[in-house]
């Protein structure tokens, strides 16, 4: 019965150790990409800012309020003008 337990331990340990091996290679962390910033709004509307002011006077006329998803200004870059009046 000693045997049998002794050799049992063994064993046990035995499976125990080669369960903890590595078992891939590593090749160092993951490589983590972050998420290109996404815009809707057209580089038209980015170039100046009667671009922009067309774009969103057609967004106010085609788009509700209750239906319509949000625009994603992302990594848009909104014009301004220091010399144009303002429009109402």
């Amino acid at each position: 019965m000693k045997m049998l337990l002794k050799w049992s331990s063994a064993l046990a340990i035995a499976a125990v150790l080669a369960a903890c091996g590595s078992g891939g290679g590593d090749s160092g962390p993951p490589v983590v990409t972050a998420p290109q910033p996404t815009s809707d709004i057209p580089a038209s509307a980015q170039a100046n800012s009667e671009g922009l002011i067309a774009f969103l006077t057609n967004v106010i006329a085609t788009m509700t309020n209750d239906t319509s998803e949000p625009l994603l200004v992302g990594n848009a870059v909104l014009p301004v003008s220091d010399n144009t009046e303002p429009v109402n």
